[in-house]
């Protein structure tokens, strides 16, 4: 290879990494749309919602989509069987209510 070929071949991965790089920020971006919607209101929970966007943004490169799909479907069964038991702990709100006795 001469030294123009090289340069070419430098120049060509110096664009091709930059390109990458776009296209990294594009696709966070549309993550970031997914996960937190920028027309909800902030007061609404937006320092949850960004603290949870950064969480999957460093999760997703870690564990890959699929086995991060997997993992945070087991939290969410696991934090929806919490709170049916918590419920059964209290006494559920639908026995406790008085309803119109006819």
């Amino acid at each position: 290879m001469t030294s123009a070929d090289l340069t070419r071949r430098k120049e060509l991965l110096v664009a091709q990494s930059h390109l990458h790089r776009l296209q990294a920020r594009m696709a966070w971006h549309d993550v970031k749309q997914v996960i937190a919607p920028a027309h909800l209101a902030p007061s609404r929970g937006g320092h949850v919602r960004s603290i949870a966007a950064t969480l999957v943004g460093i999760a997703i490169p870690m564990f890959g989509l699929p086995r991060l799909g997997r993992i945070l479907r087991v939290i969410s069964i696991g934090a929806m069987v919490m709170r049916v038991v918590r419920g059964f702990r209290r006494g559920s709100p639908l026995s406790s209510r008085q309803g119109p006795v006819n």
